[in-house]
């Protein structure tokens, strides 16, 4: 018999024995009641030692999900599940040990049904924690702006009540986004006032650990987003939105006249990355449509022709 629980906390697993066993370590201290909350790892065909670790903590429900992609393995986490609330975050994240504790308070309030938490970058250089700085200032703007073209949501910490992913989800089967349409599913049907973005929630995500792997995300959610905009479209900061948020940035972290000259620096190297992944995916795009008429135009001539020929002999 299935214990009852207050929150279960799913992670998706794909090749991640660099960093796992930090994560399932970090869930099983957790400063929350232990018969409380629930952990549920779901490997979706790792081909290294992924597998191997989570064996070794008999403590965690492990699944097997051969459908590939994350959010599949999400998905099959969520139908085993038995907590009222659903927490995700990734095999590459440290959460903090009051992370499911600060995530239940801010569930406390009724109104509340989805929570995005505060992402942290390894304290390895200035550069990554001015970018940590900026993009935390970005969440904080966006998720309580409600303007709700502007939400998104970040599955390495977000927290969900399983009756809201009945009605909404599941998960679309994407390789990213898939959290955001989500998201914007339930502020479309409901409102942004039953999103909660909360600071004290925290992960550190381990694979960000340098400028070169952070610009790389970026040319991903440049490409991704465009592929989704598909489903729902997700509006772009403006450049005075995008100002204020450096400005807070600035302002929250204390920074030097050249710290947030390099600040920029940084940013202006994001932004590059991010309109090379949408330019990208519109190539693609192009492309793919021209080839597209290419081959109906071929078609269309080809019947034309045959048509032709056949009257043609009629009239002979």
């Amino acid at each position: 018999m299935n214990r009852v629980v207050d929150i279960s906390v799913v992670v998706p697993v794909f090749n991640a024995e660099r960093y796992l066993e930090r994560c399932i370590q970090a869930l099983l201290s957790q400063a929350y009641s232990k018969d409380s909350y629930e952990v549920i790892v779901v490997d979706n065909g790792s081909t290294d030692a992924s597998l191997a670790i989570a064996e070794q903590y008999p403590q965690i429900k492990l699944l097997l999900e051969t459908e590939r992609g994350p959010y599949a393995a999400r998905n099959r986490g969520i139908s085993e599940a038995s907590g009222t609330v659903i927490a995700f975050t990734d095999p590459d994240c440290i959460p903090s040990e009051d992370w499911l504790q600060n995530i239940v308070a801010a569930m406390v309030e009724p109104t509340v049904w989805v929570v995005l938490g505060r992402r942290c970058l390894p304290p390895l250089s200035l550069a990554l924690s001015m970018l940590e700085a900026y993009e935390n200032a970005k969440d904080e703007y966006v998720l309580h702006s409600q303007i709700e073209t502007l939400y998104y949501g970040y599955t390495n910490n977000m927290a969900v009540r399983k009756e809201l992913l009945n009605e909404l989800g599941p998960f679309l089967n994407r390789s990213r986004g898939a959290d955001t349409i989500f998201v914007r599913r339930v502020v479309d049907t409901y409102s942004s006032g039953i999103v909660r973005y909360c600071p004290n929630a925290v992960v550190t995500h381990l694979e960000l650990s340098s400028i070169a792997v952070y610009y790389r995300k970026v040319f991903l959610y440049g490409y991704h987003r465009c592929l989704n905009n598909e489903i729902i479209y997700a509006e772009p900061l403006s450049t005075r939105q995008r100002l204020e948020i450096f400005r807070r940035a600035i302002r929250n972290r204390g920074f030097s006249i050249c710290e947030a000259v390099e600040l920029l620096c940084l940013l202006a190297g994001g932004a590059i990355m991010w309109c090379l992944g949408t330019w990208s995916e519109l190539g693609l795009q192009f492309v793919r449509n021209r080839l597209l008429l290419t081959v109906k135009g071929n078609i269309t001539q080809r019947c034309t022709g045959r048509t032709n020929s056949a009257a043609m002999s009629a009239e002979r």
